[in-house]
């Protein structure tokens, strides 16, 4: 075989687009459905953002791009005859994932230090089932003005019914707390009925308590893959992190100079199978099947 210099289709160049399992972890990859199946013609990213994948959710503009870090541990044994080890094994392993959320909204800081979906507007989604994160906070908030806020009709349109009118943590009729996720402070209801006429939304700070578990989530990042770019093909690389746990400090700060950003960094863990998860690259048409992965490599296999 000659000698070739590289292969240019195989360089990588662009940005990921990040999404966060809001409910928790994949912790059986072979038997979870939370993975939606690639879609023909249509891009992964499209293909969680589309009606029914609601738990998937798009942190939207980042910074610095997105770094996963692999880094193994190893032991050594030393022997009198040698000068250096005679043989090394491995005892650890450690996989990180680096990212800079740039939007910086009441959600993404929730992601970013780990915290319980309990924390924001008390933790109730658009049905009030708290299976997933409410429909829309402080970067998309709905005008409270329109009867839509948190509830009832979804486009705006019309008059909000009783449940949807109701304030996530807050009775808005009475303006006690809400016994779902309730917010309260010393001595007083939080937040005051005299503000609930404004669009609010509440991220509590909180300590947690003894005993604890961790906020665990998973990731998926849609980038730029390897591979020729024949007319009519898109390429596309897939990562999908099975558990992951933000556990590094956060900070949050104003600045005149700068936009406020929210470090991320995620500690991988793996799951049931040892799987800290998935890298994939894909090809697929404009027209026509799925080509490169099987549309069911998410989907468990029936005997």
């Amino acid at each position: 075989m000659a000698y070739n210099r590289g292969d240019s289709k195989n360089i990588i160049v662009g940005a990921a687009s990040l999404f966060i399992h809001a409910p928790g972890p994949i912790t059986d990859p072979e038997s979870s459905v939370a993975m939606p199946a690639f879609a023909n013609a249509e891009s992964y990213r499209e293909t969680l953002s589309a009606s029914g994948n609601e738990a998937w959710r798009n942190v939207g503009f980042t910074q610095n791009g997105m770094t996963l870090t692999i880094t193994p541990d190893f032991g050594e044994v030393e022997v009198d005859q040698l000068l250096d080890s005679a043989k090394i094994f491995k005892q650890g392993m450690e996989v990180m994932l680096n990212t800079t959320f740039a939007e910086a909204t009441l959600e993404n800081l929730l992601y970013a230090i780990a915290a319980s979906t309990n924390n924001l507007n008390g933790g109730l989604d658009a049905d009030d089932t708290k299976t997933t994160l409410p429909d829309s906070y402080s970067g998309v908030r709905l005008d409270s003005t329109n009867d839509n806020y948190h509830g009832g009709t979804r486009d705006g349109s019309g008059t909000a019914s009783s449940a949807g009118a109701e304030r996530k943590g807050v009775n808005v009729a009475s303006g006690t707390a809400n016994p779902e996720g309730a917010m309260t402070g010393p001595g007083a209801q939080y937040p005051p009925a005299a503000a609930l006429s404004d669009g609010l939304d509440v991220l509590e700070i909180t300590a947690g308590e003894l005993g604890e578990c961790p906020v665990e989530r998973a990731l998926c990042a849609v980038g730029p893959g390897t591979g020729a770019c024949e007319v009519g093909d898109e390429i596309e690389r897939i990562y999908v992190a099975f558990r992951a746990l933000s556990m590094d400090a956060v900070t949050v700060s104003v600045s005149r100079d700068s936009a406020s950003t929210f470090d991320a960094n995620f500690r991988l863990l793996p799951a049931n199978n040892g799987s800290y998860g998935r890298i994939i690259d894909r090809t697929f048409q404009a027209t026509g099947p799925t080509r490169g992965v099987a549309a069911t490599s998410f989907v468990k296999k029936e005997d």
